[in-house]
């Protein structure tokens, strides 16, 4: 069996369960289904399983199947849904800054054309997602779609590392009483991305590192903003 051929597929296993936003304890789908929705033989989907059970994204219960674990190489461990957590969210965003903007300027030069196509389809997903747990996953997806464009799998790995978390909104609510702010928020959110392909898909490396920089400064503007108006509370 290809090496590659195994690293690919799980890449693509890890990119389905984010499609599909299973959360930490969701159990996978058995072998005969799941194999033919990634394209691959049952015995390359086992060994792409085994290596995210080393990484530990996934576990086996015995009898019950394989189930979606947090990975236990996490660089940071987040706390879920408090005030407390705020802090954390900027310390996070200023790490994706130094990681993400040289990634959009190495994901113009290097893009392929399936490239642009998870990045978009991430957008749609985005667009249409109708729980805050869709958009933050389809959100996800698109910041890792820019990384695995830079054709350096380390960008991808250190994006894996932090994980969904590193996405705000997975996190916190902003205004959850205000729908008008709310989707206002999420067309931003939008905007911002739309922006960061149209600068790779024009293989712009300097417009590309400038509007993730904008999107992730932005993001910390806005995380500054709801960290004071919950000190005014």
């Amino acid at each position: 069996m290809s090496v590659n051929l195994a690293d690919a597929t799980a890449t693509r296993l890890r990119e389905w369960i984010l499609q599909y936003a299973l959360a930490e304890g969701d159990k996978l789908p058995p072998e005969h289904a799941l194999a033919p929705s990634l394209g691959v033989s049952r015995t390359v989907l086992r060994e792409a399983v085994a290596r995210l059970k080393a990484q530990g994204e996934l576990t086996s219960r015995r009898g019950a199947g394989v189930f979606v674990a947090r990975p236990h190489g996490q660089l940071l461990r987040l706390e879920l849904g408090d005030r407390a957590a705020v802090p954390d969210i900027l310390a996070d965003l200023e790490i994706r800054v130094a990681l993400e903007v040289e990634a959009a300027g190495l994901a113009a030069r290097r893009r392929l054309p399936d490239h642009l196509k998870a990045m978009r389809a991430a957008i749609a997903a985005q667009g249409a997602a109708e729980t805050r747990e869709a958009a933050s996953a389809a959100d996800f997806a698109f910041h890792r779609a820019v990384a695995m464009a830079t054709a350096n799998h380390r960008f991808v790995h250190l994006l894996d590392q932090l994980g969904i978390d590193a996405i705000p909104r997975s996190r916190i609510r902003l205004s959850a009483d205000d729908a008008a702010q709310n989707a206002a928020y999420a067309a931003q959110l939008l905007d911002e991305h739309r922006a960061i392909l149209d600068a790779i898909s024009a293989q712009d490396t300097a417009y590309a590192r400038d509007a993730m920089r904008m999107h992730l400064s932005n993001s910390i503007q806005r995380y500054q903003q709801a960290a004071e108006a919950a000190d005014r509370k």
